[in-house]
C-alpha cells in the first residue's frame, strides 16, 4: 500500500514555481528546515511589497538569478503585507530586503534593489554551501586512527566528534566546514587525511525528478488514474486497512498541494503573457527615437511616438518612477477614478507596448550627446538615437543631518508606501509640508497607531484637499515650526557568515523649534522624510545646460520641449520645477514625442534599416542593369540568379 501511494505521488510530481511565495511562518520554518536538513541548498528570500517600487524594479533580477540558480539555490519571496508573522521574526525594516540562509541560519542580508550586490551575495551563500556539503564519517575516522595511531579509542575518537560540535544532530559524524578543518588538521599532523564524502545527495533535492526505475517495478500503479488510486485506498480504508486511511487523506492533502502549485505556475504563466515586449540590440543601425526613464512623462512619450510609427525604445529600470511609490488612491488624473500609482503605470506600460513601443529595462549609465547619432550606454548594450527624450524624473531628497544614513533602512525612509506596514500599530513621523508629506501621512494612518507630521512652517504648502484630508483626521498630528536635528536608536551586533554585522534600529527623532530654538522630542519607530525631490541630470553633466536649481532648461527653440543640444527633448520633472504632478508629466512626454516626429521629419531622418535595404537594392539593380554584377552579364533567367542576387547583397551590407 505504501508503495502505492509513493508512486501516485511520483507519477503526480508537478514542476515548482521558479521563486516560491511563503505565506505564513509555519511554511517558512519548513523550507529552511527541509532544506538544512535534506538538500544542504541554500535559501535565498525576498522580503517585498506590491507597493514598493524598488521590490517592483528588483523582481524579475530576482526571478532571473532564480532560474540561473535552480539546482544550486532554493529562491523564495514574501509579501510582508500578507506574511506579517515572517516578517515580524525576520525583523524587517524596509524593503526590499534579502535573507541568505544556510543550514537553516541566516548568513547575511542586505536592502535595496542593487542587482550587483544581489548576485554577489548569493554566489557567496551557494559558494558557501558547496564547500560545506561534505562529512567525514565516525567509522572513516575510526578506521583512519586504526591505520595511523591506534592508541586512540572510540571514546576518543567520540571525543573529537564533540569537538566538531556535530555529534548530537548528525548521529556522530563531523559535517560541513568543520568536517573540511578537522580533515586539514589530522593530514598536517599525519601527512594523510581521513576520506570525505558529501554530506547531501543530490537525489534528495526536490528539485530533482523522481527516479525513472522505480516506476518501472509497478506498471500497475503507474498506468492507474489518480481517481482509480484513491479508490484503491478507500476501498482498502473501509476494509480496516489503517494504513490506506492514512494514505488516502495523504493523498488528497498531495492532490490539494499539487493543485495550489499548478495556480501559482499559471499565474507566473499569465504574469509571463502579459510582460513588455523587450527590444533586442543591434549596433547596425541608429532607433529613431528613445526615451530614458519609464515614469509617466517617458511612458507618455512612448505611447505618442509609438503611435507616430517610430518604433520608440524605453530604457529604464521597471520602477516606473515616482508614481508607483503612491499607495494612496490618485484623485487628481482625469478620468482615473479608484486606481493607485502602480495601477496607473501598469496601464500606461499596456498602453505603450500594444502602440509599438519597446522596452529596454537597465538602468543607463552614460549617454554621449557629443556624438551623432547619440549614444545611451548601459551595462548590458549601448544604443544608438537620432532623437533622445530624456524623462529621467527626480530622486527623494534627504534632510543630510546626524543620524539620518545611519538608520537607513533601520527605521528613516523615504517610502511609506514601501515600507508603512513593517511600523503597523506603532507611533511613526512623517517630514514634510507638501504633498507628498500629506500622501505619506494618510497611507501611514491607515495602519500605525499615530503619525506626527514635522513641518518647518505654520501652514502646509500642499494642496488645499490634501492638507484637509490630514488636519481632519484622527490618527494624524501636526508639529508646526519644527524642524529635525537629529536621529537616534539603538545598535545591535549581529553575528554574519562574514562578519558582525551592525544592525541600527530608529527609536526618536530630534526637534528644534524655528520659533524658540527649544529642543523636543519624538519617540517614534520610524520617520519617513518627504521634503522634495532632486532631478536626476548627473547622467547629462556638462552636455546640457542645467538650472542653477538642477532641472534641466529648456532651450526655447520652436520645438517646446527641446533642451540645448538640437534632436534631445525633456519630459517630466527632470525640467519641471513648478508643477511637477503625473499629468503634467505624461502630457509634456506627449509634447517631447510630437517634437521628436517633427525634427525628425525636418532632418530627413527615416528608419535606417529600411533606407539600407532601398539604398541597397537600387543599387544592385543598378549593378546588375549594368552588367557588372559577378564579373560578366546577367541572365535574369539563370537559375542561380537569386543565389547570387543573395550573395552580392550579402557582400555589400558587410561592406
Amino acid at each position: 500500500m505504501r508503495r502505492l501511494l509513493a508512486l501516485s505521488c511520483l507519477g503526480l510530481a508537478a514542476a515548482r514555481p521558479t521563486v516560491r511565495e511563503l505565506k505564513n511562518l509555519a511554511e517558512f520554518d519548513k523550507l529552511l528546515a527541509h532544506h538544512a536538513e535534506n538538500t544542504g541548498l541554500p535559501v535565498v528570500v525576498d522580503f517585498y511589497s506590491d507597493s514598493c517600487g524598488p521590490c517592483r524594479m528588483i523582481a524579475p533580477v530576482f526571478k532571473k538569478l532564480a532560474a540561473e540558480y535552480k539546482d544550486r539555490a532554493v529562491f523564495a519571496k514574501v509579501n510582508v503585507a500578507h506574511a506579517r508573522d515572517v516578517s515580524a521574526k525576520a525583523q524587517i525594516r524596509s524593503m526590499p530586503t534579502f535573507h541568505f540562509y544556510a543550514d537553516g541560519r541566516k548568513k547575511n542580508e542586505f536592502s535595496g534593489a542593487g542587482e550587483m550586490q544581489l548576485r554577489q551575495a548569493t554566489d557567496q551563500i551557494v559558494a558557501s554551501a558547496a564547500s560545506a556539503n561534505a562529512k567525514l564519517a565516525r567509522g572513516a575516522l575510526l578506521a583512519f586512527y586504526e591505520a595511523r595511531d591506534a592508541s586512540k579509542s572510540e571514546a576518543d575518537v567520540d571525543k573529537i566528534l564533540r569537538k566538531c560540535g556535530s555529534l548530537a544532530k548528525a548521529g556522530g559524524d563531523c559535517v560541513g566546514g568543520a568536517a573540511k578543518e578537522l580533515a586539514k588538521k589530522l593530514e598536517a599532523k599525519f601527512g594523510a587525511a581521513p576520506k570525505l564524502v558529501s554530506r547531501f545527495d543530490k537525489k534528495a533535492s526536490d528539485d530533482a525528478p523522481p527516479p525513472r526505475g522505480r516506476a518501472k517495478k509497478a506498471p500497475s500503479a503507474d498506468k492507474a488514474t489518480t481517481e482509480e488510486l484513491l479508490a484503491e485506498l478507500a476501498k482498502r480504508a473501509d476494509a480496516g486497512d489503517d494504513v490506506a486511511a492514512v494514505g488516502a487523506e495523504a493523498m488528497q492533502n498531495y492532490l490539494d498541494e499539487i493543485a495550489a502549485e499548478e495556480d501559482d505556475d499559471e499565474d507566473e504563466d499569465e504574469e509571463d503573457d502579459e510582460a513588455l515586449p523587450l527590444y533586442r540590440p543591434q549596433s547596425n543601425f541608429a532607433e529613431r527615437v528613445v526615451i530614458v526613464g519609464g515614469g509617466p512623462g517617458g511612458l507618455g512619450a512612448a505611447v505618442y511616438a509609438a503611435r507616430a510609427g517610430l518604433m520608440p525604445i524605453v530604457v529604464a529600470p521597471p520602477g516606473g518612477g515616482q508614481l508607483l511609490g503612491k499607495g494612496v488612491t490618485i484623485e487628481n488624473y482625469p478620468g482615473v477614478l479608484g486606481d493607485t500609482g502602480p495601477g496607473i503605470v501598469t496601464k500606461m506600460q499596456q498602453h505603450a507596448a500594444e502602440s509599438g513601443a519597446v522596452f529596454y529595462p537597465h538602468a543607463v549609465t552614460r549617454v554621449d550627446l557629443r556624438r551623432r547619432p547619440f549614444v545611451v550606454e548601459t551595462p548590458e548594450a549601448n544604443i544608438s538615437a537620432h532623437t533622445l527624450i530624456v524623462a529621467t524624473g527626480a530622486d527623494s531628497r534627504w534632510l543630510g543631518v546626524e543620524g539620518e544614513s545611519e538608520f537607513k533602512g533601520g527605521g528613516v525612509s523615504s517610502c511609506a508606501t514601501c515600507d508603512g506596514f513593517l511600523y503597523r500599530d506603532r507611533d511613526v513621523a512623517v517630514i514634510g509640508g507638501g504633498d507628498t508629506a500629506m500622501e505619506d501621512a494618510l497611507v501611514l494612518a491607515r495602519t500605525s497607531a499615530k503619525v506626527t507630521v514635522v513641518h518647518r512652517r505654520d501652514a502646509f504648502r500642499a494642496s488645499k484637499a490634501m492638507a484637509t484630508r490630514v488636519l481632519e483626521h484622527p490618527k494624524i498630528e501636526v508639529r508646526w515650526n519644527a524642524t529635525v536635528a537629529s536621529f537616534s536608536g539603538t545598535h545591535e551586533e549581529l553575528e554574519m557568515e562574514d562578519g558582525v554585522k551592525d544592525i541600527a534600529t530608529l527609536t526618536r527623532v530630534h526637534l528644534t523649534s524655528t520659533a524658540s530654538g527649544e529642543a523636543s522630542a519624538l519617540d517614534v519607530a520610524a520617520a519617513f522624510v518627504a521634503i522634495g525631490h532632486d532631478p536626476n541630470t548627473k547622467l547629462f553633466a556638462d552636455q546640457l545646460v542645467v538650472k542653477p536649481s538642477g532641472y534641466l532648461e529648456l532651450a526655447g527653440s520652436k520645438f517646446a520641449t527641446e533642451l540645448s543640444v538640437p534632436g534631445v527633448f525633456a519630459a517630466g520633472d527632470v525640467a519641471d520645477p513648478v508643477y511637477r504632478q503625473a499629468i503634467t508629466s505624461a502630457g509634456s512626454g506627449a509634447m517631447a514625442a510630437l517634437d521628436a516626429e517633427r525634427y525628425l521629419s525636418e532632418h530627413g531622418i527615416g528608419d535606417d534599416s529600411e533606407q539600407f535595404n532601398d539604398d541597397l537594392m537600387a543599387e544592385l539593380m543598378a549593378d546588375f542593369q549594368n552588367g557588372s554584377a559577378d564579373d560578366g552579364a546577367h541572365n535574369a533567367y539563370d537559375d542561380a540568379s537569386s543565389e547570387n542576387i543573395l550573395k552580392y547583397a550579402n557582400a555589400k551590407a558587410d561592406l
